[in-house]
């Protein structure tokens, strides 16, 4: 058997790469199925690696949490409502729930993937070009955010700490508003910034008119 010379080493294995055959029949409730190929976050307890599923080819964010041994009683069961919310989202502005399963005495949870980064990504971007955001990427990302979380409040979820820099940017092409939809949102704006209070919409109207304010392609 050749000996390989010292220094010479091959690349090492990745940490996750499945070992065992493909279960077809498990879909996306196993890490056989998935290819792991890097890290894009971490929290507390858990890390988030970007993967692809070996059956369909999908790639899709795997969030990894030490649910037995590092978090406690409460921090489990934080966690397990917080999979069971995930579940009853289907809005094409929030993250996509697809699985979850312990493996390995984790819980691995699957998402939709969003590989284009979050806002601060994108902000950063333009502070490197010495460039303003244009004003129709501003209202785009008002309008989405805005549908998101009235689809999250119609069910009864309330998301109480929503810093910027957590939401994601699935599309990497820019988008612009019809100038139907960006005079209808700059006229809601004027309206909610009417110095009389009694002028101003209740909340219940401004979510029902982001609603129906969506983003559509330049050339439509």
């Amino acid at each position: 058997m050749d000996e390989q010379p010292q220094g010479m080493q091959g690349p090492p294995v990745p940490q996750f790469l499945p070992q065992k055959a493909l279960r077809p029949d498990m879909g996306y409730n196993t890490l056989a199925n998935f290819r792991i190929e890097k890290k894009i976050g971490r929290g507390q307890f858990s890390e988030v690696y970007r993967a692809s599923c070996l059956l369909d080819g999908v790639p899709v964010a795997l969030k990894k949490v030490q649910i037995f041994d590092l978090m406690d009683a409460k921090a489990r069961a934080d966690c397990i409502k917080e999979i069971d919310l995930l579940k009853q989202l289907n809005h094409p502005n929030v993250i996509k729930y697809y699985a979850s399963f312990i493996e390995d005495n984790e819980l691995n949870i699957v998402l939709e993937l969003a590989d284009a980064g979050d806002l601060s990504r994108m902000i950063k971007h333009f502070k490197k070009q010495k460039r303003l955001i244009p004003e129709r990427t501003v209202w785009k990302y008002f309008v989405q955010l805005c549908s998101a979380l009235e689809h999250m409040h119609s069910r009864r979820v309330m998301h109480r700490e929503s810093p910027f820099y957590q939401y994601f940017v699935k599309e990497p092409k820019a988008q612009a508003l019809s100038q139907l939809t960006y005079d209808q949102l700059r006229q809601l704006v004027n309206i909610c910034i009417n110095p009389d209070p009694e002028k101003r919409p209740d909340i219940t109207y401004v979510y029902d008119v982001a609603k129906r304010m969506h983003a559509c392609t330049a050339s439509s």
